[in-house]
């Protein structure tokens, strides 16, 4: 059960933002968009990343300190009812209000549910239990696009986001057959004040990111106000009891470069499934066959994942990003050279999701497995904030590269898209590679906990040779002590003893 809901719960995540991109796809290109520029028809997306990334740190903190099955449960109630006033509501202004509803929601469900699953699994069954927690997102994104492509094109693109309603009631029926969950040992009122400092200020800087092209330089302001926000918030956890931030983590260095390479991974995946809906429909493939193109990419994302999960042990989780990065980056690569879609394009929406599928567990171990036990969700919370946060940067530069387009050509908007694409793929390999070659391991890495407990274990087992030795080798005689000869040694004159000679006490 923990296994199900734990993959439920990412299933139904991306799920959603699969049906996002498809709905801002069908907007786009239907009179139901009513003419509406990207930049806008992208806060569909947008609306819902501010609130996950700016609530996931602060959600994983809270799972850990008050339970985890119970944040996860109010996270799937919240989620619930954004996604059904997604969609009923009508006005736009509406609809994104629900958005940020349902992603508030999300934020509290992925950092609950992946604790509550390592919690209570032991060591070594919980990278396994990344890799499906991983693959999970794939299959989310494998329905939702033969679905959903079926839904938009025969019922209205609000639909999209109807089986993440009935899912998520599935999920929320199941938490009650789920363990609490382990608690961190503190007593004491939460740092409320630092919590919302800190997600204003990682909602100011997506907001910032978002809208760099329209606001100008104006969001230079909201880049001073966020840094301000946050820097209140790091001052509120250095002193408070239960800050919302666990300082403790980021003095990890192990779990710094995790962060680093899962924002990558962020801007990365992000910004290609943004890309490939609007290229195919560009080009006036209707729904269902733009879902059909969309399959084999999420089919590989699947497949890729459960076996990166395998091999995370053996290759290590910075040998999938690195592998990951180049399959992805290679990908574009290849589709930059094709005029239209072909074979090759085919194969290269397959690589991108054999790419995306090592990507996904090996940023995930990276970062969790960081942490200790007690810190699990507050560590799966710090890492999506930084994929959300990296996705929100993916989204808002391909959205402004398509509609200013820096190459020229009948595709230039799409091909200044992949071309950024492929930057952030080299920018996450060489954080991959670089984390490979470094000649000092981190005090926490496997290379020093295996030579330590290896070197435990031929100590007993010399210790016990050592018994054996002894127990088996004859007794020797025991030679007496050498005692001086009595005329080299002066003895002092005694006394008489008396009738108590030999007593001691009594020999002076």
């Amino acid at each position: 059960m923990l296994r199900l809901v734990g993959a439920g719960v990412m299933l139904t995540v991306m799920a959603d933002t699969t049906a996002t991109t498809l709905a801002v796809g069908v907007l786009r290109y239907t009179p139901a968009g009513s003419g509406m520029p990207l930049g806008d028809l992208v806060w569909l997306t947008s609306a819902a990343f501010i609130p996950i990334a700016a609530l996931l740190a602060t959600a994983g903190r809270w799972a850990d300190l008050f339970g985890r099955r119970r944040v996860l449960a109010v996270g799937l109630v919240v989620f619930v009812l954004g996604g059904i006033a997604t969609v009923t509501v009508e006005p736009w202004s509406y609809v994104l209000a629900a958005r940020a509803v349902q992603g508030a929601g999300a934020a509290a469900m992925i950092p609950a549910s992946l604790g509550l699953l390592l919690g209570e699994l032991p060591e070594s069954q919980r990278r396994g239990a990344i890799a499906l927690w991983s693959s999970a997102s794939g299959l989310g994104c494998l329905l939702m696009q033969a679905g959903g492509g079926w839904l938009a094109a025969t019922a209205d693109w609000r639909l999209l986001f109807a089986p993440d309603v009935v899912i998520g009631v599935v999920l929320l029926i199941a938490c009650a057959a789920l363990p609490p969950g382990k608690r961190a040992a503190a007593k004491g009122v939460p740092d409320v004040l630092g919590a919302w400092l800190l997600a204003a200020g990682i909602a100011v800087i997506v907001l910032a990111i978002s809208k760099a092209m329209a606001w100008g330089l104006d969001v230079v302001w909201l880049a001073v106000a966020a840094l301000a926000l946050i820097g209140g918030a790091l001052a509120q956890a250095r002193h408070h009891r239960m800050p919302a931030i666990d300082l403790a983590l980021w003095r990890r260095p192990r779990f710094v470069w995790g962060w680093l390479a899962t924002w990558c991974f962020g801007a990365l995946s992000y910004g290609l499934l943004t890309v490939q809906p609007l290229y195919l429909l560009h080009l006036g493939y209707p729904m269902l066959e733009v879902a059909m193109w969309l399959t084999p990419t999420s089919v590989a994302v699947v497949v890729t994942s459960f076996v990166a999960g395998r091999l995370v042990k053996r290759v290590g989780p910075y040998g999938l990003i690195y592998t990951g990065s180049l399959l992805c980056g290679g990908a574009c690569v290849l589709v930059l050279t094709q005029a239209g879609p072909t074979i090759w394009g085919l194969i290269a929406s397959v690589v991108v999701g054999m790419g995306v599928g090592a990507l996904a567990p090996g940023t995930s171990v990276a970062t969790t497995l960081a942490a200790h036990p007690h810190q699990y969700a507050s560590a799966v919370g710090a890492g999506t904030m930084a994929r959300m946060v990296g996705g929100a940067v993916g989204v808002a530069v391909v959205s402004v590269v398509i509609d200013h387009p820096f190459m020229t050509g009948p595709f230039a908007g799409l091909a200044g898209a992949l071309a950024m694409c492929v930057a952030f793929s080299v920018l996450s390999g060489a954080i991959a590679l670089t984390k490979i070659t470094r000649l000092r391991p981190d005090p926490g890495d496997e290379m020093i906990k295996v030579p330590r407990r290896l070197l435990l274990e031929l100590r007993m087992t010399l210790a016990t040779v050592a018994a054996e030795a002894d127990a088996l080798l004859p007794a020797e005689p025991r030679t007496p002590p050498m005692v001086p000869p009595r005329d080299s040694v002066p003895r002092p004159r005694a006394a008489d003893p008396g009738p108590l000679a030999g007593t001691r006490g009594h020999t002076n």
